[in-house]
């Protein structure tokens, strides 16, 4: 989870993400607005999600393992309109487009590729006019 640990902090790092996306308090306790895997109960939009759906270690020639890993990340931007959640995911993409640098302590970010972008809605209740607007960014990250 160190990865995504690191990109947390990369992006919350960045004014540019914590702008459109400021921290929260929520019952006396302050959430910066970039999560892992789930948002906190009671968090409203806008946020981002970040979840790695995929690890794979890098093996050598003769089998044996080596530093350099490759991990698929979704950055979900959720937000109560569309344009903020496009807004959002934008800064987040501008962010680590071509980025390579430290993310957090322990990993180094060699390469991050940009493989897609979806847009959802989430309607929440049975209210249809009560909506999160979702646009997801899926990446592979090359880290060591």
């Amino acid at each position: 989870m160190a990865i995504e640990t690191g990109l947390r902090t990369l992006l919350l790092a960045q004014s540019s993400i914590t702008t459109l996306a400021p921290a929260q308090t929520v019952g006396g306790v302050s959430f910066p607005a970039v999560f892992l895997d789930n948002a906190a109960e009671g968090v409203k939009p806008p946020f981002i999600i970040i979840t790695q759906t995929g690890h794979d270690p890098y093996k050598r020639l003769d089998g044996t393992g080596g530093t350099l890993r490759l991990s698929e990340i979704d950055i979900d931007s959720y937000a109560t309109s569309r344009p903020g959640a496009i807004a959002l995911s934008n800064a987040v993409e501008v962010f680590l487009r071509d980025y390579a640098g430290a993310a957090g302590a322990s990993d180094t970010i060699n390469a991050v590729l940009h493989d897609s972008t979806l847009d959802d809605t989430v309607t929440l209740g049975d209210g249809r006019d009560q909506r999160h607007y979702v646009r997801s960014l899926s990446f592979r990250i090359q880290h060591s």
